[in-house]
């Protein structure tokens, strides 16, 4: 294969091929059905299984890096099936390319691996020179095993090496060049008018056999899993910890040597009350929401106590709390609500705060400026880090105590007794449940899964941070949960269902009309004054304010300007139809900084 890509590798097929798979890799790494899927294999690569946690891992941290780089991006936005889709489909490519640098031999040493780390500048002390503890810390910080790390550092090496091979007898001209760049770096930005579900689900009604017959075709999906309840004792830095002792003189050592480590951000202990109104309801709905809202503000400017308020009038989930919404920093909330907030000062309630949720008022009740945080505040988190420190160095001899412990005939509850660690027992758990919990491998949790009621496990099971040794205390066979357990559920997501079937046809019935030239014009006339237009937006995907949606960027980015696109697109809760505002080429200065990379 490596063989065909030189021999083509002025095509521009390959080029841009490979353009594709490289910018995958910066927008998944770098830069940071999927719908609960609890199968233990997500693919195949080559007859090799990609197995569910590592996708879900390779998603967290993809979501991670993302919405780092997005603040403002909201966490539903990153559930959407074409997001997870777009994730699963790097991670195969990755796999792809690990398999082909196998191919060909191409590898990473220790060395060259030990090497790459001991240069990364994070983990360089104030001589320039690699420092174990930083990079410990680093780890620590991340919640992040040795190997896991390095095991990443090494594929991205690979992956490295084996573009450069690749690369080496590439000559592009400038030409070449820029038109991938200009491909690669356009925007686009679109008109949208969005058909809402929830405009349809008031008219819907269910009956109690259409429910009835969904819960008898789905068993799967109201089945519950068989289960195992186990106990056991884990050999990990957090749990061995409180057995270790750290003077006041270690806490303020530590203290002095980080200081740069315990720096805070500004941050605000605040409260506040919803009125629900949808970010696409109509003006009347908007007003007479804010009407409501500006009553309740009234009772507060009056004296009365906010949190009694927000328990009677909040419609956020909050509201059983008197709207805390405990301690936040920036980035926490929505930008309208996050400005808002960080306006106002302690005991302060704001005027109308309007987001896509709908209306707020916001109470602050107490405030944290930025600075360096004290000892005192930090001591506790010291002690604990000190702690486990200490006790990650005792994990090893007191994991062969426990061993020959248990070799010698001692049951696993006295072992727990004789070494002083805590002897835990589960909740009823699965493979995928133990598996996520402990950061185990699914093999090591169906192992365990698959002990008889009262046995131990032979040999110490490694997960995160260290080991446990494990005992099945019992098992739960699989049940069907009952109808009337479901029926709530079963009745909205039927509702839901419905809804945005009648959503997507009155979009496509808008679409077709506006895709005639005969009834263009009358189509556009009613949907004029809902007609919004987006942020410019890129390949990667994300369109600001409307979320992940690969699928309409790609289609907006090959349609013409004015052209209304020949699709209706799903977002969160409704359809949109669109057609191309502007198209926006990269900027001359861009091209300049960016042309000996590309």
């Amino acid at each position: 294969m490596m063989d065909i890509l030189r021999q083509n590798a002025q095509s521009w097929g390959i080029k841009i091929a490979f353009g594709i798979i490289i910018a995958v890799f910066i927008f998944a790494f770098g830069a940071g059905g999927f719908n609960g899927n609890t199968d233990p294999v997500i693919a195949y690569v080559n007859d090799q299984p990609v197995p569910t946690q590592e996708f879900m891992q390779v998603y967290r941290e993809t979501a991670e890096a993302l919405r780092a780089q997005n603040p403002n991006l909201d966490s539903d936005q990153l559930q959407s099936p074409e997001f997870k889709k777009a994730v699963l489909e790097q991670l195969v490519s990755q796999k792809l390319l690990e398999a082909e640098a196998e191919k060909l031999g191409i590898s990473v040493s220790n060395s060259e691996l030990s090497y790459s780390i001991s240069q990364i500048p994070a983990f360089a002390d104030k001589d320039g020179k690699f420092d174990m503890n930083l990079y410990q810390a680093f780890l620590q910080s991340r919640a992040m095993s040795a190997a896991t790390f390095e095991n990443d550092m090494r594929n991205s090496a690979l992956i490295r090496k084996l573009q450069e091979y690749v690369t080496m007898p590439v000559k592009p001209t400038e030409a070449d060049a820029r038109a991938l760049f200009d491909s690669a770096a356009e925007k686009v930005q679109i008109d949208y008018y969005y058909v809402s579900g929830a405009d349809f689900v008031k008219n819907i009604k269910i009956s109690d056999k259409q429910i009835e017959d969904f819960y008898k075709a789905n068993p799967d999906k109201f089945t519950i899993p068989a289960r195992s309840v186990v106990k056991y004792i884990a050999f990990t830095p957090e749990e061995l910890s409180i057995n270790e002792s750290v003077t006041p003189e270690e806490i303020k050592a530590y203290y002095e040597a980080n200081k740069e480590a315990f720096q805070q951000e500004a941050q605000l202990n605040a409260r506040h009350i919803l009125i629900t109104v949808d970010e696409n309801a109509s003006d009347k709905e908007v007003a007479a929401a804010e009407k409501k809202i500006k009553k309740v503000l009234a009772k507060a400017k009056s004296g009365q106590d906010f949190g009694k308020l927000a328990e009677k009038y909040s419609e956020g989930p909050s509201s059983s709390k008197g709207g805390e919404l405990g301690w936040f920093g920036r980035g926490a909330m929505v930008k309208p609500f996050e400005e808002a907030a960080f306006a106002l000062k302690k005991g302060e309630v704001s005027e109308p705060v309007r987001t896509r949720f709908g209306w707020h008022l916001i109470k602050i009740d107490d405030v944290r400026e930025a600075g360096q945080k004290d000892l005192d505040q930090v001591k506790d988190e010291i002690n604990s880090l000190i702690a486990q420190e200490k006790a990650a160095d005792s994990i090893t001899d007191k994991l062969d105590h426990a061993i020959d412990l248990l070799a010698s005939g001692i049951k696993l509850d006295k072992v727990s007794e004789e070494l002083g660690i805590a002897f835990k027992k589960s909740e009823q758990a699965t493979v995928e449940n133990l598996s996520r919990a402990f950061g185990m491998t699914e093999s090591a949790a169906q192992t365990i899964i698959a002990l008889p009621k009262g046995n131990a496990t032979d040999m110490p099971v490694a997960i995160d941070g260290g080991y446990i040794l494990v005992e099945k205390e019992t098992d739960v066979p699989p049940s069907l949960s009952p109808l009337k357990d479901q029926k709530k559920d079963i009745e909205s997501f039927l509702s839901q269902q419905q809804a945005m079937n009648l959503a997507k046809a009155k979009a496509i019935a808008i679409m077709s009309q506006l895709a005639n030239k005969s009834t263009e014009a009358e189509a556009f006339k009613v949907i004029k004054k809902d007609l919004k237009t987006s942020e410019p937006f890129g390949r990667d995907g994300f369109v600001p304010g409307l979320g992940m949606n690969p699928k309409l960027a790609q289609a907006a980015l090959a349609a013409k300007k004015d052209q209304w696109i020949s699709e209706v697109f799903e977002l969160p809760g409704g359809f949109i139809v669109a057609r191309v505002d502007e198209r926006i080429p990269p900027k001359e200065d861009a091209w300049a900084a960016q042309k000996d990379m590309v």
